[in-house]
């Protein structure tokens, strides 16, 4: 049950964090919140102009491509410590271990603009784009590098991994894992067509390169290219579905199977991979999943060190704290009209802040 009187201390904490930038439109046209505090929902708060569906962006890193791969770990077709390239013999890196795919210390790049090389060889058909892609991916180089490196390449090759453990393209290994019935609104938009209304959909922005209003399809430039489905972004979904996702990955951190509806995988299982993965020297990285880096975390002061969670480029997280039994769900569209506002990002720390700190007042 929401609670009225915490809900409302909230909304005025974060509108008088705002008010100094002009309010909330400075930084996004619109904010949605929910705070589950001890498996309670305390506050869903709405402000600004909000939508039912939003581009989830590198949430679909964890909803999707971690999830997946604890089942194929789990289902023994993989193991964490087997090397990338005895599932993927095309991968010409034999020293790289599943695992630094997923705590982002492989060695790849970053990011690469795989969409202008796909626009100029003109390739349509999906299949010659992810063949593009394998080849892409083969050719890279590794960079060995003291730190972790948050790549989106890592999980561009992880997709290989997905679909090698499932026996499935990438579209057929997220209706393999089963949310279109527990958590029926996470989808992606295939071949850049919306699956429910546009006007459903919150905008993203005005891109300069695919001349339109981005609404209904994805904002990621590379997962819009590969036709809208990718293992590192593309997920669409609303609110209470990606905090239907945390309450599962709750049960699991706490050893628990859901009450109702379908779990991430075995409790066991969630714990390996919510737990740290590298040093603090080399990363803060779970398996999959973001820790808090202390002093300048997404999730604010607040949150402890064995937090887990994740951000999305849209404008958009998901985290749980197990110490304080706490998960903060937050969906905006701050890139409409254009990403370069940057705004929100300063934005996103001081409301968990905010939700702590309110949650404290009612103690």
């Amino acid at each position: 049950e929401v609670s009225s009187i915490f809900e409302k201390n909230l909304r005025a904490r974060i509108l008088a964090e705002v008010e100094p930038e002009g309010g909330l439109s400075a930084y996004t046209p619109g904010l949605k919140i929910q705070v589950v505090s001890k498996g309670r929902l305390k506050a869903s708060l709405e402000m600004g102009e909000t939508f039912l569906y939003y581009d989830l962006a590198s949430l679909t890193k964890v909803i999707f491509a971690t999830s997946a791969m604890m089942k194929i770990v789990e289902e023994n077709r993989q193991h964490l410590s087997d090397m990338v390239s005895a599932h993927l013999p095309w991968w010409p890196h034999r020293t790289v271990e599943i695992a630094k795919l997923l705590s982002h210390s492989a060695g790849l790049p970053a990011w690469a603009p795989i969409y202008q090389s796909l626009q100029q060889k003109k390739i349509k058909k999906t299949a010659a784009k992810y063949d593009f892609l394998r080849e892409f991916l083969a050719a890279q180089k590794l960079q060995r590098k003291p730190k972790s490196v948050y790549s989106d390449l890592d999980f561009l090759l992880l997709g290989f991994l997905i679909e090698e453990g499932f026996r499935r393209d990438l579209l057929g290994s997220w209706e393999h894992l089963g949310w279109n019935e527990s958590l029926p609104s996470l989808h992606f938009c295939v071949n850049n067509k919306p699956k429910y209304a546009r006007a459903k959909y919150a905008p993203t922005e005005k891109c300069p390169w695919r001349k339109k209003v981005l609404r209904g399809e994805v904002h990621d430039d590379n997962t819009w290219a590969l036709g809208g489905v990718s293992s590192h972004a593309g997920l669409f979904g609303t609110i209470d579905d990606v905090t239907g996702f945390g309450l599962r990955l709750r049960e699991g951190v706490y050893g628990r199977t859901p009450r109702g509806g379908r779990a991430l995988a075995k409790a066991e299982t969630i714990q390996k991979f919510t737990r740290r993965s590298i040093s603090r020297a080399v990363g803060d990285w779970a398996l999959g999943y973001m820790m808090p880096t202390a002093g300048s975390s997404s999730c604010g002061r607040y949150f402890s060190l064995t937090s887990v969670g994740h951000t999305g480029f849209t404008g958009t997280s998901l985290w749980f704290d197990p110490k304080a039994d706490l998960l903060v769900t937050i969906l905006s569209n701050r890139v409409h009209p254009t990403r370069d506002n940057r705004l929100f990002v300063g934005l996103r720390p001081r409301l968990h802040d905010l939700v702590f700190e309110s949650l404290t007042d009612l103690a």
